[in-house]
Formats: structure tokens, sequence, C-alpha cells
């Protein structure tokens, strides 16, 4: 009866179809070809059905994380974000249903609701999307199925859901390759854990016996070695227990630089948490961001200190409504004391990208835009391997301005100060949110992959290592509250002190060297508030969590 009810709600609204997802950018590399597509193949696809209480959840986000409030890290339970956040019955039935009668069957449900994952056919897609699938070859010879023509769904279904992914975004990489922008030397590099240790006076960080968990997630095809790991800290760091924990989806296939500078880093530089790792090999990056929110929420047992060193500077790579779905399922994390560390992009200011060009516009690198996480930047010293430090100049380390996210409040007056003292690029630009927030080393980085030693550069360097650092606030977050810093934006804002100005260098480099961000005195759209001073960041988070405590 029930699903009698819905074909004819379907059928009322068959001539107005509703566009869910725009038609898909194609990046640079990648045709279309005559070849025809198997329509028996198959997808993994997942639907971002609506959430309810959205107004409610920014409340509950805010005061959580903004030290002056009296809800300061006081996080509601896996439960209750639950009961905020889950869909109408309504919204839930219409989309099953919507599922069944496409014969596609549901492979799993998210515990609050928000997410259904399913296993469809190529015809069965099309038929739901209302488009095509084409053949897509890149230059290298890789080949694809997607469906690009954007999504269009019958308008009951549209008003139940966010996004309906799985086909139609590409890779960021067409193969596994090791990471494009990265100095690969037949020798170990300048910077290993010791050597950062000693540069942001990180100091040991007692263990309180309590649950610790902190976490990469590797993308396109990237996998971790654990002798390779092993090794790692045996050589560089023998404090550390280099195992991983958990592993939330596969690990096989060819273990890539990306994933070992990842779990080499984080670890080696936090050896009081355990690690996991959370794996998406489907080579639709901006589908699995979608598909990493939900694992990260679909636990109750969850990491708090998370670090991404994947994005493009490539305008409208990932559809709106992932972009705006991601940024909502950050705030979910932060709202359940996760931070969410994200590597601010390696293409310096914007205008040309590895996805293709932004014809004169400058732009930031997303996910790391997204507000309701902590984008890192890269820097290097100026001479030798101590003293002061300025932007990366072996590549560009993203930073700019957003599209698609207004200027947060934490960093309202930041921004304005800065845009009124720096010199202006000569090309277009937006006036949202700033990144990166802050920075850390980022170049000649020594990472052991295939038994060798070899150096590394990128911002992909600088987000794992501050990730560390953050399980190490964690760690004494946890023994002065029994809380975790959540999303710490806030209170890195209100405290630059806590950070060491960097005021020298550009992110305009390389491709982008004619137009680009400086970095001046205060915040900047080159290094953000600065690199680390951990001893002092220890003391804020101490005093702050001690506070928070006391509410």
């Amino acid at each position: 009866m029930r699903s009698a009810v819905f074909m004819a709600l379907v059928a009322a609204s068959a001539g107005s179809l509703v566009q869910v997802h725009e038609p898909s950018m194609i990046p640079n590399g990648w045709r279309a070809t005559s070849e025809k597509v198997d329509k028996d193949g198959k997808f993994r696809v997942t639907v971002g059905v609506k959430r309810s209480n959205k107004a409610a959840l920014d409340r509950i986000f805010e005061e959580v994380s903004s030290p002056q409030s009296a809800n300061y890290l006081q996080y509601p339970t896996y439960e209750q974000i639950g009961d905020i956040v889950r869909p109408s019955a309504e919204h839930t039935r219409i989309v099953k249903e919507w599922l069944s009668s496409n014969g596609v069957e549901v492979t799993r449900v998210h515990p609050h609701g928000d997410y259904i994952h399913a296993e469809a056919t190529v015809a069965q897609i099309q038929k739901m999307a209302n488009g095509e699938f084409m053949t897509y070859e890149h230059t290298s010879g890789a080949k694809i199925w997607r469906l690009t023509s954007g999504v269009r769904v019958p308008a009951v279904v549209a008003a139940a859901i966010d996004t309906f992914a799985g086909f139609h975004g590409f890779p960021l990489n067409p193969i596994v390759v090791d990471k494009k922008l990265k100095e690969k030397l037949q020798a170990a590099g300048k910077v290993d854990p010791a050597v950062f240790r000693k540069t942001y006076n990180v100091t040991a960080v007692p263990k309180t016996g309590k649950q610790n968990i902190q976490a990469i997630a590797q993308f396109q095809g990237q996998y971790v070695d654990d002798k390779d790991l092993a090794d790692f800290c045996t050589k560089y760091d023998a404090g550390s227990d280099c195992k991983i924990s958990k592993y939330i989806g596969k690990n096989e296939q060819q273990p890539g630089i990306e994933s070992m500078l990842d779990t080499e880093y984080i670890m080696s530089l936090s050896n009081t948490a355990e690690t996991w790792v959370y794996s998406y090999p489907n080579f639709d990056f901006c589908a699995d961001l979608g598909t990493f929110g939900s694992d990260v929420t679909g636990e109750s047992t969850f990491p708090y200190s998370i670090s991404i060193s994947y994005g493009s500077q490539k305008i409208d790579y990932c559809s709106k409504t992932i972009t705006t779905r991601l940024s909502d399922d950050i705030q979910k994390m932060g709202t359940m004391g996760i931070t969410v560390m994200i590597s601010s992009g390696d293409d310096g200011s914007g205008g040309e990208t590895r996805q293709g060009s932004n014809g004169g516009k400058l732009s930031p690198s997303f996910p790391a835009s997204i507000p309701t996480c902590v984008a890192v930047g890269s820097t290097y010293w100026l001479e030798g391997t101590t003293g002061e430090q300025q932007a990366t100049t072996q590549f560009g380390s993203g930073g700019g301005f957003s599209y698609d996210f207004p200027v947060p409040s934490y960093q309202g007056q930041q921004v304005q100060s800065y845009m009124s003292n720096v010199k202006k690029p000569n090309s277009q630009y937006a006036t949202g949110r700033g990144t990166p927030d802050v920075s850390t080393l980022g170049e000649s980085f020594t990472v052991v992959e295939g038994g060798s030693a070899i150096a590394v550069g990128g911002t992909s360097c600088s987000s794992p290592s501050f990730a560390g650092l953050v399980t190490l606030l964690n760690e004494a977050c946890i023994a002065e509250s029994g809380k975790t810093l959540g999303f710490a934006n806030p209170l890195f804002y209100q405290n630059p002190q806590m950070f060491t100005d960097i005021v020298k260098g550009t992110n305009a480099i390389g491709e982008n060297r004619a137009a680009g961000w400086e970095a001046i005195k205060g915040w900047d759209a080159s290094t953000g508030l600065g690199t680390p001073n951990f001893g002092l960041m220890l003391g804020v988070v101490k005093n702050a969590c001690k506070n928070a405590a006391r509410k």
C-alpha cells in the first residue's frame, strides 16, 4: 500500500524533476569516448537524507566550541545527537521506497538515519538520476564510467535528500601514483619527528589511560604498508607504538607515499593514542568524502583528531550540494568532540590547479575551505634547519578566500585586518572563509616507503603533523576535564600568542607566481595564524579545559 502511494507521488511529480547535483566538472586530462558502458555494471551509492533540526545543531555546535560559553566542551551524547539530526520518518520512508521501487538493495543505514548506502547497477542509476553514463578516458589510459549530465530526481525525492552520489565524480589523480607535489629524493629529508619536536617545542604529555583515538583518511587507492610504518618508527621514533589499531575500509593494493607520510607523522608525534585509518579506494573523491562523513559519525566510538591530506583548488570540483553536506558532516563531528585537520592545498593561490585552470580566479582548496575544520598550510626555514620560517617556496602553500562559505565569526576580525593591510593580488578573488588557519613545516620530510627513506614535500606533511599535536593536547584536556577539544579554531584565534607569526613569503609560487597572498603580521592567507609553539598551546589548553570542567 505504501509503495503504491509512493509511486503515485512520483508519478504526480514526474514532470517536475528537480536537479540535486549540477553537471559534473570534467577535470584536465579526461575526455568522453564512444565506448559502451555495461548497463549491468555496479556502483556503491550513498544517499544523504535531509537532517532534522539544523538550527538546533548549529546552536549546540557554537556553544560547545566557544571558550566563553557556559557549555564549552559539554558535548551531547552520541544518542542525543542522533535524536537531534535524525531525518523525519516521512523522508526516510520516501528514500527507501524510491530505492526499492527501482530494484536497489540497501546495504547499510547510518545509526542516525542521515545516510543510506546501497548498491545499484548502471541501468538503475540512469533511471533514478535521469541521465546517461559515458566512458571517460584519461591521457594516462585510465578509463571510468561516469554520469556527468547532472542528477535530477522527482520533486518528492528531492525534498527528502541532500545528495545522491558515488557515480558522477572524478579522481584527483587517474591512477595510483605518488602525490604530484612532492620532492622525491633518493635520500632522507631534513625533517623527521625529532626535528619537528625540537622546532615546535613539543614535550611529552602524560597518558591518562583514558580512550584517545586519532585517525587519517586515505583516498585514491593509497594504502598503508605496516612494515614501512614499523621501520620508520624503529629508526626515527622508537618510543611510538606504530601499529594501526583499526582499518575502516580496505587496506590493500599498492602502498603509497601519502598514506605512509600521514601515518608515520601523526603516530610518531603522538604516541599516547591508538590510530585508525579510513580507506576509500573508489576514485570518486567527492563521493568518498561523503562516505567518510558517514563512517566517522557512524559509530559511538570514534577518533578525536583526524587528518585529511587531500583536496582540490579547482572551483566547483565537487558539486555545491556535496560541498554543503560535507561541511555539515564536519560540523556534526565537531559537536561530537572531534577536531578535523585538512591540508590547505599545494597549488598556492589557486589560479591554476592540477585539476584545471580557474580562468583568472584565485581559489583556496576544498575541503580545507570548510569553516568547521582546521586548515593547515606549510612553511620552511629561511636558511638551514633552524631559525625563522617563511611560506614554502618548493610549492605554493594553498590559501585564500572561499566562494562557498562566508567568513566565520571566529576569524572575522583577523580577515578584516588582513584585507586592510595586505597588497591585494591583481586577480579576481572571493571574500569568504579564509585559509589556512595554522601552518607547520611542509618541505623535505623524511618518509619510509618501499623500504627506503625519501624526502617528501606538501601541505600533506603539515596536516597529519599538526593533528598529532592536537592528539597530545586532547590528552591534556582529557586529564583536566574528561573532554576533548572538538572544533578548536575559536580557541586558536582567541589565543594567537601560542603561534609564531610568519611574516615572510607568499603563495604566489610556480604557475601561480603572478598573483597570490603575502604573509604579513597577524593572520594571513598564506600561513594563517603561524606555526605552533606547543609549550604555549599546552598551557592555554590546560587552562581552557580546566575552566570548562568548572562550569
